[in-house]
């Protein structure tokens, strides 16, 4: 007979559940997370092979829980290699809508061990790809999302220099307009008020890498004559340390993606989505890490859930509506779609993929509608290429 088990994973230890193809309970535990639990785990799971025979499956399923899981996971990985399993890592919205359809949980209630099971036993690894399948490459997954979250901050540190600059400095702004040069920001760093950059002089401006002379006597020109209404040095400071902390961020982010790049590089998949127009080295290595095998999606429309850029749709009685995308899946995905996508509207890199925008804008549309269209444009361009 087939045997599920369900695994539901707390901080330091993991209550089991063993089904079987009835809905049965066989046996249920409860193991630390631990040296011994794990070694426990491993002669469980050698009974259980005991037990299934032939063509009978043995499947394991655990939620997806944000890291907890990570060292069980690993542990039915390893197993996995020297025995028949088929372990899952489930996403817990589709545990969640499975549990409110048997009404076996309310939106706030534990996702359990046994109902794990019964999803397991339900075929819904099957026909829910989006939610199933082993998480790939745990290393490289955690450097890239920390990565992510060090850009989220060197943004939220722009946005303040941005609205610092406007006070101690406007001057400046012109030339921190979309992308920020690291002349600028080095500038910022030695000289953040206009007093000082006119204390500093011409030849001392000029010595910053990239700033020609010429520039350097603009720069001057622009600070002697500047309408800053906040120009003291407490706010100064303030400034210059935004520019100082901004650039040894970009800085490590900079070391940080080229790593993972060196990671990834030899390997088929990423060198693929690395020619595709518009996806950089950043965007095909965290593709890669994020999604991981591509033959789990045996279609592009769950591919396309699994990054939760299909649409939300709403029904009311007869009436059924798109609500915009669910963002119910991968986030990070979606992230890096959206700086490729944006990159490839401004620079023209993918046609295809700018035909589309101007198409959409063209009928009315708003910009993130037309934004989010060429996102799942890309990824089915993505979908293509790498599945074949």
């Amino acid at each position: 007979m087939d045997l599920y088990v369900g695994v539901d994973i707390s901080k330091g230890y993991a209550d089991f559940c063993v089904t079987d193809s009835d809905g049965n309970v066989r046996e249920e535990h409860q193991l630390d997370d631990t040296r011994p639990g794990h070694d426990r785990v491993r002669k469980l799971v050698q009974e259980w092979n005991r037990t299934v025979s032939g063509d009978e499956d043995l499947l394991v399923g655990m939620e997806a829980t944000g890291g907890m899981e990570r060292n069980w996971l690993h542990l039915f990985e390893q197993i996995s290699d020297k025995t028949e399993l088929e372990v899952y890592c489930i996403n817990p919205l589709i545990l969640r809508r499975f549990a409110e359809q048997r009404l076996h949980a309310g939106k706030t209630d534990r996702i359990s061990s046994r109902l794990m099971a019964d999803y397991l036993r339900s075929g819904g690894v099957e026909t829910n790809s989006e939610g199933a399948g082993r998480s790939p490459r745990p290393g490289l997954r955690t450097l890239s999302r920390k990565t992510k979250e060090l850009i989220v901050r060197a943004t939220e540190l722009k946005n303040e220099l941005h609205a610092l600059l406007q006070r101690v400095h406007p001057e400046l702004a012109q030339h921190v307009r979309g992308h920020m040069s690291q002349w600028v920001l080095k500038l910022i760093k030695r000289h953040p008020t206009p007093d000082e950059v006119v204390e500093a002089g011409v030849e001392a401006v000029a010595e910053i890498p990239y700033v020609t002379e010429e520039r350097a006597r603009e720069v001057v020109e622009n600070a002697r004559s500047s309408v800053a209404g906040q120009t003291d040095s407490d706010t100064g400071l303030a400034l210059s340390m935004v520019a100082e902390d901004l650039l040894r961020l970009e800085k490590r982010i900079d070391r940080l993606k080229d790593r993972l790049w060196d990671r990834v590089k030899d390997r088929r998949a990423p060198r693929i989505l690395r020619s595709i127009n518009g996806i950089g080295k950043w965007g095909a290595a965290v593709l890669y890490i994020e999604i991981g095998d591509i033959t789990q999606f045996d279609s592009v429309e769950k591919l396309v859930a699994y990054a939760g850029l299909d649409p939300q749709v709403e029904q009311s009685g007869d009436q059924v509506s798109e609500k915009g995308i669910s963002k119910k899946g991968n986030r990070y995905i979606r992230a890096v779609l959206y700086g490729c996508v944006t990159a490839a509207i401004r620079g023209g890199s993918n046609p295809p993929v700018r035909r589309l925008f101007d198409r959409l804008k063209a009928k009315g549309k708003h910009q993130k509608v037309a934004e989010v269209a060429c996102m799942r444009k890309l990824l089915a361009i993505v979908y293509g290429c790498w599945s074949n």
